[in-house]
């Protein structure tokens, strides 16, 4: 008797085993976005999956990303309506997790391999802005543009050139609380149909080591409390320097 209910044990625990092994899903299932705003506000979504109801909801699941950890890592969340790869944690149906996202027939990439050459990578957002890095022979660098396109930056690196360009309205650098300093071999300043101004706080000194020039076609006016013009002792004021060195590097390269 003991035998035969030692072997009925086992006989039913085959069939919990079996039961419990049939509602697993170890395969990765195609699923739908239905909803991103996370009430934790940890990244999660729910997801449909249309193999197993065209109606019901996961739970919120997690999201695989890049370099995650505390206050760190990629920050893209899959928008609803996209269609995302789902995995199950040992086959546990209620506790997936979201691998990925998918191109498809609707949703189009973001660039093409037109060429089949592979030669840009692409981050674009919603809006359009977008960050391209371009290995390709004819344009390569490095283009960061708004969705708008208003503005955009180019590390042009076949004419070893980086544009900053506002295709509307203005470019403004500031630094209201330390110093700004523009290195250069040479300096060219522009002003096509307007008006160039130096505004100085305090002291203002302009200087040369070789000749200096001042002209103006109408006429060129000078004011101030006293004048010292003084040719036999003139010395240009100390240039500005910025090296590596001014900056400090804080991964210590």
């Amino acid at each position: 008797m003991p035998a035969f209910f030692g072997l009925n044990s086992h006989f039913t625990n085959q069939i919990h085993q079996g039961d419990e092994e049939s509602a697993r899903v170890y395969e990765s299932l195609i699923g739908v976005v239905t909803d991103n705003k996370d009430p934790s506000k940890i990244g999660r979504v729910k997801v449909k999956l249309p193999i197993l109801s065209e109606d019901d909801s996961t739970l919120w699941l997690p999201i695989v990303m890049m370099g995650a950890g505390q206050n760190r890592g990629w920050f893209f969340i899959p928008e609803p309506d996209d269609e995302v790869l789902v995995m199950f944690e040992h086959g546990d149906i209620n506790h997936g997790v979201v691998v990925g996202a998918l191109w498809n027939g609707v949703d189009n990439p973001s660039d093409n391999n037109k060429d089949g050459k592979n030669d840009r990578r692409v981050i674009k957002s919603r809006a359009g802005s977008r960050v391209v890095l371009d290995d390709s022979t004819d344009t390569p660098g490095i283009i960061l543009e708004d969705g708008t396109g208003k503005g955009r930056i180019t590390i042009d690196t076949k004419n070893k050139k980086i544009i900053i360009e506002a295709l509307e309205g203005d470019v403004c650098f500031q630094t209201p609380a330390d110093q700004m300093k523009i290195v250069a071999k040479s300096v060219e300043l522009t002003a096509s149909s307007g008006n160039i101004e130096v505004h100085a706080g305090s002291t203002m000194a302009l200087g040369t080591d070789a000749s200096a020039t001042v002209s103006g076609s109408s006429g060129v006016t000078m004011h101030g409390s006293t004048h010292n013009n003084n040719s036999g002792a003139a010395k240009a004021p100390a240039a500005p320097a910025a090296t590596p060195a001014d900056v400090d590097d804080p991964y210590g390269c």
